[in-house]
């Protein structure tokens, strides 16, 4: 048996600690980072990070959490900033490199818009068969959500639903390609 298996806080006591901290720690991190889905990320990885790293030492958990909080948003931060002198650079470069060279065509921007293509036909096709109907419909055919609802017999609220459903798995598969999407479609116009 691991010792530190020994030395882990009852399950039923961490869940209480995590549903009276998470609301304050949520608001807590919102101050520090925009997005909400961040945030929520940063206090869960933070509640991990407490329950993987466990120690009786630990004298307040909600001070250890706080604090845990607040230097992942600093990171977060520094991040976000890394990335956009990233994208500042890479428009510096571009800008540079099509008033010396306007003629010549972006190889690298089109190599990503490629790849992209590949990924959102990869993605539709793994919709449920009905989602990808609907999305289909909406992005591809430019119908509005009535037009669709009407054509298919079912209500507007669903068709919204079914796009919502699409748009949010095509968030995730995305999610590690957002530097390259705006890089792409900012610096490569």
């Amino acid at each position: 048996m691991d010792d530190k298996s020994i030395n882990k806080p009852d399950i039923r006591e961490f869940e209480s600690l995590f549903r009276r901290m998470q609301p304050q720690l949520f608001a807590f991190c919102r101050k520090y980072v925009d997005d909400e889905e961040c945030a929520r990320d940063i206090v869960q990885e933070c509640f991990i990070g407490l329950w993987e790293h466990y120690d009786d030492s630990i004298h307040s958990y909600e001070s250890y959490l706080f604090r845990s909080v607040h230097n992942r948003c600093l990171s977060f931060i520094r991040s976000q900033k890394v990335g956009a002198t990233y994208y500042e650079d890479v428009v510096r470069w571009r800008i540079r490199e099509i008033e010396l060279h306007p003629e010549e065509p972006a190889p690298l921007a089109d190599l990503y818009v490629k790849e992209l293509h590949g990924m959102v036909h990869r993605i539709v096709e793994k919709l449920p068969a009905k989602c990808r109907q609907i999305f289909e419909m909406s992005r591809y055919r430019g119908m509005k959500n009535q037009e669709i609802a009407t054509l298919l017999g079912l209500s507007v609220r669903t068709v919204e639903v079914q796009i919502y459903n699409a748009l949010k798995i095509f968030k995730t598969a995305f999610n590690d390609y957002l530097l390259i999407l705006l890089i792409i479609f900012f610096a490569f116009r």
